[in-house]
């Protein structure tokens, strides 16, 4: 799961850096769309992180307790990501080259994670709790599906390139912990 997490802030710095690009269009500039999107999704990722931290199994003494915490966190980070997804929305379309393209796929990357997680959320509910070994196996089951579900999410990110985002995304301080 925290290999999932990184994978979510290299989706967000994909968005935002780059350089060259065409097709223009309109809509809000490149410093406001870089704080909208790296505010939004430095938080989810603080969350999910954070969340994903506190979700220590080993501590758990029984398969119903463990069920419990695994259906919390895949609840807790389907409404997070739901949030985002609405919240980069709202941040609109940026005034840069390839600005609708860009954010599209930023939207449809993260509609995709919360697809991910959200059948993570449905299949942690069918968590086995009569047998130790049974839940283990399961629950690894379920951690390795929603990890390969995110694998392939933001491909479409790569060649969506805007030197002005990027420009931007250097300059803002919420942008920092996602762009190193």
């Amino acid at each position: 799961m925290r290999r999932s997490i990184a994978l979510v802030g290299a989706l967000a710095a994909l968005a935002i850096a780059g350089c060259g690009g065409s097709s223009s269009s309109s809509g809000v500039s490149a410093g406001s769309y870089v704080k909208a999107v790296c505010n939004s999704v430095r938080g989810w990722a603080q969350d999910i992180q954070t969340k994903s931290s506190a979700l220590d199994l080993s501590t758990i003494t029984d398969t119903k307790q463990g069920k419990i915490a695994i259906e919390g966190f895949f609840n807790s980070a389907v409404t997070d990501t739901g949030n985002v997804v609405s919240q980069l929305q709202a941040a609109g379309t940026p005034n840069v080259s390839n600005g609708k393209q860009i954010s599209t796929a930023l939207v449809s990357s993260f509609s995709q994670i919360h697809a991910a997680l959200d059948r993570g959320k449905t299949a942690a509910k069918s968590l086995p709790t009569n047998s130790p070994t049974a839940f283990r196996n399961a629950g690894q089951q379920l951690a390795n599906g929603v990890r390969q579900s995110l694998s392939g999410i933001g491909a479409g990110l790569s060649g969506l390139k805007s030197s002005q985002l990027e420009n931007a995304a250097k300059s803002e301080p919420a942008c920092k912990p996602l762009t190193g």
